[in-house]
């Protein structure tokens, strides 16, 4: 538990700081959008700004946690072995928080993230994108010298964690969707012809072929 608070010290804080924020940030999302969205619902427009509200925070909250240092440490420690990290994490003298963290590092993120974007509906896509996004926060710890450990194992763990997280909300993926309104085509009326049609017949024709039908006494 102490390896788990050293790690995460810094990030307590900030969370309680960001917490109002967040709060204040959700309603006033919520009636902007249905502000500019007249025919979506007041329970849409606040879940769907909860969730971008959450991952806007969360997103913020871990690229805080891996640029701040740990400790007095003076540089990162770079572990490239498949493994090692994660069976020196559940040895005897190792922390199993440690694994735990690194699970749910990315996991509230991979649970939100294809409740809004659609082409991210897919736990291979989304694995990929954990991969990823895990590979750069690795990178960054290592660059930076934040006093953290830069695993193989630490990119393995943070990948599996995102994709149980999408696993996990897979079935309301498509709860978040506003179905479009089916667009009525106007009615046009339309003219057979310009000008009505005026069939002239001769006086002669007339005369010589219709007159006995018009008037049957003057056969």
């Amino acid at each position: 538990m102490g390896a788990l608070l050293r790690a995460f010290w810094g990030v307590i804080p900030i969370t309680a700081i960001a917490l109002p924020y967040a709060l204040l940030c959700w309603p006033l999302l919520a009636a902007r959008r249905r502000r500019r969205s007249g025919g979506i619902s007041l329970g849409h427009a606040s879940a769907t700004a909860a969730v971008d509200v959450t991952a806007v925070t969360i997103g913020a909250l871990v690229l805080c946690l891996v640029i701040m240092p740990v400790g007095t440490a003076s540089g990162s420690t770079l572990d490239l072995v498949p493994g090692a990290d994660l069976s020196a994490a559940l040895s005897d003298d190792g922390s199993l928080w440690q694994v735990i963290g690194n699970l749910l590092l990315l996991c509230p993120l991979g649970a939100l993230v294809p409740l809004r974007l659609r082409r991210l509906r897919s736990l291979s896509r989304i694995a990929l994108t954990a991969l990823s996004a895990s590979v750069l926060v690795e990178v960054t710890q290592f660059l930076i010298q934040s006093g953290r450990v830069t695993s193989t194992d630490d990119v393995l763990l943070n990948t599996i964690g995102a994709t149980l997280g999408a696993a996990l909300t897979r079935r309301g993926w498509r709860y978040f969707d506003v179905v479009p309104m089916v667009a009525i085509p106007q009615q046009v009326r339309r003219t057979v012809c310009n000008a009505p049609v005026r069939l002239r017949v001769p006086r002669s024709v007339w005369d010589t072929r219709y007159v006995g039908i018009g008037h049957p006494e003057r056969r």
